[in-house]
């Protein structure tokens, strides 16, 4: 007998899906609201804290030195000796060097320099004093041309006062720098001779300049002591 076949069709396996894999997904993280801040407070500290330190710096010197000068007793002001600047300016033989003499001890002398103009030709002294009742004044003897030395030495707001005499000379008193007094002495020397022979042989004149914050009879007796 023929064997016949069965004509339907083989019924299809059935093969698995394979496993579905889910993506990774991260958790973003989620911080207390004080923690978000954390970082920009963390930038304000040190922001506070470096402007903190930046003032120390500065402040610490000035801090060392007004203790220091407290420490040493020297609110008052340091004296100093003004031979050396006369002896300097009398040395360059650029004009006589008029000296202060008898002042008296409550005239304190607080500077002194003797300073050669780039020419080799001219030269300033200066000498600072605190005067008996408080005052500062300051004498200027210079051959230097009178405009530069006028405008460096008084400024340029210069009211003319008319003259005073000290000692039968004439000098000129300005009011300088709004509450500064001046007395000028130009082109007179020791004598009455009017220049003054350097080592080179040339005749210049010589300024003498008291000028300074103090009462004009302290100014007077300054110029009356120079000899």
């Amino acid at each position: 007998m023929e064997r016949v076949s069965d004509p339907s069709p083989a019924p299809d396996v059935a093969h698995p899906d394979p496993p579905t894999v889910e993506p990774e997904t991260t958790e973003p993280e989620t911080t207390e609201p004080g923690q978000t801040l954390a970082a920009p407070t963390r930038r304000r500290d040190h922001t506070g804290r470096d402007m903190v330190l930046s003032l120390a710096v500065l402040l610490v010197p000035i801090l060392l030195i007004v203790g220091l000068l407290r420490a040493c007793g020297s609110g008052d002001p340091t004296v100093v000796d003004t031979a050396p600047a006369i002896d300097d300016a009398r040395s360059a033989r650029l004009f006589p060097v008029l000296v202060p003499q008898a002042l008296g001890s409550d005239w304190r002398p607080v500077q002194a320099s003797f300073q050669r103009g780039d020419d080799g030709h001219t030269g300033t002294l200066h000498l600072g004093y605190l005067t008996a009742s408080g005052g500062q004044v300051l004498l200027v003897e210079s051959n230097e041309d009178p405009d530069g030395l006028f405008s460096r030495e008084l400024g340029t707001d210069v009211v003319a006062g008319g003259e005073v005499t000290v000692g039968g000379t004439s000098w000129q008193l300005s009011r300088v720098r709004g509450e500064e007094q001046a007395l000028v002495l130009a082109g007179v020397e020791n004598g009455g001779t009017t220049g003054a022979t350097t080592a080179s042989g040339a005749t210049v004149n010589r300024i003498v300049i008291v000028v300074g914050r103090a009462p004009l009879d302290e100014l007077t007796a300054l110029a009356a002591s120079l000899r």
